[in-house]
């Protein structure tokens, strides 16, 4: 699936042939601007188009990449564990 903007986001032939590559080569594409430029409704409007959900990520500028990974948390995963063995146990 391509996209070529909406009714509601007129894209520009540059921007669509940048948004087309992400698409084709499933990588991710990165949208520098000026806060009202209309960066979050292109992303709206692209997964609307391809029919799949947005997930956003709000962040500032202290933020790091590695911030967006799983972090897996053995010690809280042990304790919802036994939480659970323990509820299980008291019915």
């Amino acid at each position: 699936m391509r996209f070529e903007g909406t009714d509601s986001y007129v894209a520009t032939e540059d921007l669509t042939v940048a948004v087309n590559a992400a698409i084709t080569l499933e990588r991710p594409l990165l949208v520098k601007g000026e806060p009202g430029t209309g960066k979050t409704v292109l992303a709206h409007e692209i997964a609307a188009v391809l029919g799949l959900p947005l997930l956003t990520w709000h962040i500032k500028s202290t933020t790091k990449a590695q911030h967006g990974l799983y972090e897996y948390d053995a010690v809280a995963r042990l304790r919802d564990g036994l939480d659970a063995a323990m509820s299980a146990l008291k019915r």
